[in-house]
């Protein structure tokens, strides 16, 4: 009876429910993971995912890691650049058939925030392209009207909650996020939370995103995700 308890004890995940366990140890994205974006955007650099987005790009580039289930546990450490930027985005079943970015989790300069977004996948790529068309004359895209934004279809991205978060250059710092349903959950460093309740989480997960802001450069290991 011992032996074959010692054999189960022994292929067990290393805690139930694991989706990702990534410290980049190996000099290749790990298996599963692409990339989106200009060529060599993402490479493991000294054990860990560094991105790097040109000035010129009018998108960041991402990496995507696939995930699974409703209810998740992420967390991850990320080292920012100067200009200190950082985007953490969970995508799954839109409300409107197909997948899209459901959770933001940023760091823009000292700010964390999350956010969530809403809209149609279609209506996102049209937001896409405008966007792209403007940047090349250099302009911005207009603030929605009352009569965009009362259409659900129409893509935006609302902040749910925000504060202050001092993040040095340099340093690593840890993000913990805990999704259960619509609620989020996001802890740093193990001292620092932010809550905040969404419309759009509580469905079916499909992956997990990093995007590099225009012109900056990001780190990111430790990564682990989990269905609690």
């Amino acid at each position: 009876m011992r032996l074959p308890l010692l054999l189960l004890s022994i292929s067990l995940p290393a805690f139930a429910g694991e989706l990702i366990h990534e410290d980049f140890s190996a000099s290749n994205l790990p298996k599963g993971w692409t990339t989106g974006g200009r060529a060599q955007s993402w490479t493991v650099q000294d054990g860990a995912l560094q991105g790097i987005c040109a000035k010129d790009d009018d998108h960041g580039p991402a990496v995507f890691a696939p995930l699974s289930g409703r209810d998740l546990n992420v967390s991850c450490k990320v080292k920012l650049d100067e200009k200190g930027n950082c985007l953490m985005l969970v995508d799954g079943e839109s409300a409107f058939g197909g997948q899209a970015h459901l959770l933001r989790v940023s760091i823009y300069g000292n700010t964390l925030a999350i956010a969530q977004d809403r809209g149609s996948p279609q209506s996102h790529i049209e937001h896409g392209k405008l966007r792209a068309a403007l940047a090349k004359e250099g302009k911005k895209l207009p603030p929605p009207t009352a009569e965009e934004l009362a259409d659900p279809k129409y893509y935006r991205t609302e902040r749910l909650a925000s504060a202050p978060l001092q993040a040095k250059p340099g340093e690593w710092v840890k993000l913990d996020v805990a999704l259960r349903g619509n609620q989020v959950t996001v802890t740093v460093n193990d001292a620092q939370k932010l809550e905040a309740k969404g419309t759009v989480f509580e469905v079916e997960k499909s992956r997990l995103v990093f995007l590099v802001g225009q012109g900056r450069k990001l780190w990111i290991d430790d990564v682990k995700a989990a269905n609690p």
